[in-house]
């Protein structure tokens, strides 16, 4: 099978190139691993600066005829003990933002893209040549091989097509995420359904789910005391217990969904050669205080879409180099941003955790 592009990966920064692609024309193949679990829901915002984009890319529609509801700002307790509201009627030109239901939104774009869709149990392997890529898949997945002149790493932070070309990732910090559904409470002191707070061994978000889940996520670094108990849920409730709000949407349940990850800033060293390039997680991982992780997806297929179709129309050698040197200036950027915020946390910089962003 001969197509321009060949994409690996079926999440938000694939799907979104897959779409872009077929719309304009270009040949590809998506392949994507068969019987891929349905991921852990983590109730993520989009943004009201991520508005414009979607509507520039013609799928504002569809991430809200799929999305649970609009948001309209958010509380923060962060660098001292009052709360902050965030609301968005200040930006512009939207006012507000999108909890988005991510199952159902990839679930429509895929139905899009659904023909040029190739699965795969027993993974892939490799021909990477000047001229071109080979995938080579398992014989008992039915296909031998795809070629493609350009090939696309959208698989997020396995970053399985780099390793296999050999290219490691460079990572900022240890950050690690503790995730656990809850049953939604309304807090009686806040309004908005997304809460973030500081605290001295990290930082905690709760953020409505859907309409009877709320979900809550705990950052630390790797290796941190607090680790090992949090990975009872049963004892959030006293590893949160100086919180001032963060534990009250704390339960006692037996029964409570969770998972853990990483969740550090890392970037590959190279996001693009000669016939490859890496997007989304896979070219650069945000940490979640930005709030820019399915943004940069996004940003990044579009921006993908703009070299690929100048690398196959016009035979540009430089376009590629122009890519990878733009991920590099917005990773450089988002760090700068990042560690500033980090920064602004003062009452416990010299704890373990904040006292690494003062040093």
């Amino acid at each position: 099978m001969k197509k321009e592009v060949i994409i690996i990966g079926n999440g938000i920064a694939g799907i979104t190139l897959a779409v872009l692609l077929l719309r304009k024309g270009i040949s590809f193949a998506l392949l994507h691993r068969k019987e891929e679990k349905q991921a852990f829901a983590l109730g993520e915002t989009l943004p009201p600066s991520a508005m414009p984009l979607l509507e520039q890319l013609k799928l504002l529609t569809v991430f809200e005829e799929n999305a649970y509801r609009k948001t309209y700002g958010y509380h923060s307790m962060w660098g001292n003990s009052r709360v902050t509201d965030i609301n968005f009627y200040h930006q512009n030109p939207y006012k507000n933002g999108l909890k988005i239901n991510k199952h159902q939104t990839l679930e429509k774009m895929r139905d899009m893209i659904r023909d040029n869709m190739i699965s795969y149990s027993k993974g892939f392997e490799l021909i990477h040549e000047s001229h071109g890529n080979t995938v080579v898949l398992a014989k008992n997945d039915g296909v031998k091989m795809v070629q493609g002149q350009i090939l696309v790493d959208a698989t997020g932070r396995n970053r399985a097509v780099l390793q296999k070309l050999n290219i490691e990732s460079t990572v900022y910090d240890e950050l690690v995420a503790l995730s656990c559904h809850l049953p939604k409470i309304e807090h009686p002191k806040l309004t908005h359904e997304v809460y973030v707070e500081s605290f001295k061994e990290g930082w905690g978000i709760v953020s409505a789910l859907n309409e009877t889940e709320n979900i809550c996520t705990i950052y630390t670094h790797k290796g941190h005391e607090i680790l090992s108990k949090l990975k009872d849920v049963s004892n959030w409730k006293s590893v949160l217990s100086e919180t001032v709000y963060l534990k009250d949407f704390l339960v006692e349940d037996d029964n409570i969904k969770f998972k853990g990850g990483n969740a550090n800033s890392s970037i590959a060293p190279q996001v693009a050669g000669n016939n490859w390039l890496a997007l989304g997680d896979a070219a650069m991982s945000f940490d979640p205080l930005s709030s820019h992780g399915i943004t940069n997806a996004i940003y990044t297929a579009a921006k993908a879409l703009e070299a690929i179709d100048k690398k196959l129309t016009e035979a540009d050698p430089d376009v590629f180099i122009e890519y990878n040197e733009t991920m590099k200036t917005i990773f450089q950027q988002y760090l700068q941003s990042k560690n500033n915020l980090y920064r602004q946390e003062t009452r416990w910089k010299d704890s373990d955790f904040w006292k690494r962003f003062f040093e």
